[in-house]
């Protein structure tokens, strides 16, 4: 009599190398399934991306588009240019504010450092330099003024060109101060 074993197909090596075989073929058909796919839809995405492209081209070179794009850039070009006019304007501003640099605030400061026996004849401005000519009763009254001129923050340094009583009325003394303003003022 033959015996019945029922669990021969769950012992023996063929049931064990069947499986592991199985398992061989199952994953690499997951793993080129996953490269056909990804491929796949990575080859539609480039497609549809082309055909985007295309399209973005198309409506680009349309002639709307391009006039549009002539006045951008002509516009840009004079905006370029308007700035480099600003920059230059900016440039002639700082230079005329340098210039500019006798105020009102200082010409009162000049006249509160004036004694009362001074009389100025002229007074004249040129870049950083004041020049003053005028007349005293007395020599004590110009070193006065030289010395108030002389404290004054603006003044880098004074000085008395000539004093000289030829000139002027009998007993009075005329007289001319050269002023140099600081650089930073």
């Amino acid at each position: 009599m033959n015996d019945l074993n029922f669990f021969e197909p769950y012992q023996g090596k063929k049931k064990e190398n069947r499986n592991v075989n199985l398992y061989i073929y199952s994953a690499l058909f997951m793993v080129s399934s996953i490269i056909i796919l990804s491929f796949a839809f990575n080859m539609f995405k480039l497609r549809r991306l082309d055909k985007d492209i295309q399209e973005y081209n198309d409506k680009l070179n349309e002639k709307s588009i391009q006039l549009k794009l002539k006045e951008a850039e002509e516009t840009n070009k004079k905006i370029e240019l308007l700035d480099k006019y600003t920059v230059s304007l900016n440039n002639i501003y700082s230079k005329a504010r340098k210039r500019n640099n006798v105020s009102y605030d200082l010409l009162n400061k000049i006249n509160s450092t004036v004694p009362s026996e001074v009389v100025f004849k002229s007074l004249s401005i040129e870049s950083n330099t004041i020049l003053i000519d005028g007349i005293s009763s007395n020599r004590e009254s110009i070193a006065e003024l030289k010395h108030n001129l002389s404290e004054l923050y603006e003044m880098e340094y004074v000085y008395v060109n000539s004093i000289n009583n030829k000139d002027a009325v009998l007993g009075e003394y005329s007289f001319n101060i050269k002023c140099v303003l600081k650089e930073d003022y």
